[in-house]
């Protein structure tokens, strides 16, 4: 006569510690069978070094309730204080946009930001380092996991 309650219970038992285990993951894509950690930020940087600007751009993205939300700094490549700088006259003028891309560099959202409305400046030390910028838009979750890259250019500058 076999016995087959322990090998019932073990299933059980592996089923549920797998399921506690997963909590901190979410299915995003089942498409494509993606998975995303619950709260990841993910990080991007883009440099420019035409029309005489030197700047890096660091974007932070995050997934909350059907938005993105992003922080963007911007910054002298050099470490200068940014507003020290022979560009940032004509810098604060422009915009800045930002494309989210996917694996294929296809555009999935395009994002218009006014310097001079849309950025404060951040301070270290008592100095003007850089300058920042916050906010949300709405996006599908499919499409969140499908950034790949973020590209930043300027207009009108």
């Amino acid at each position: 006569m076999k016995i087959h309650q322990p090998k019932n219970f073990l299933m059980v038992t592996i089923s549920l510690l797998v399921l506690v285990g997963c909590d901190n993951y979410e299915f995003v894509n089942t498409d494509e069978y993606l998975v995303v950690k619950k709260d990841d930020v993910r990080e991007f940087s883009d440099e420019t070094t035409w029309e005489g600007l030197n700047i890096l751009s660091i974007i932070k993205i995050k997934y909350i309730d059907g938005k993105v939300q992003y922080k963007i700094k911007v910054s002298d490549i050099d470490g200068e204080p940014i507003k020290e700088t022979d560009y940032f006259e004509k810098f604060k003028e422009g915009t800045l946009l930002i494309s989210f891309r996917d694996k294929d560099k296809f555009e999935l959202h395009k994002l218009r930001l006014e310097v001079k409305k849309s950025f404060t400046t951040v301070m270290e030390d008592n100095i003007p380092t850089s300058i920042s910028s916050e906010g949300s838009f709405d996006f599908e979750e499919s499409k969140f996991v499908k950034i790949n890259m973020v590209s930043i250019g300027t207009y009108g500058m």
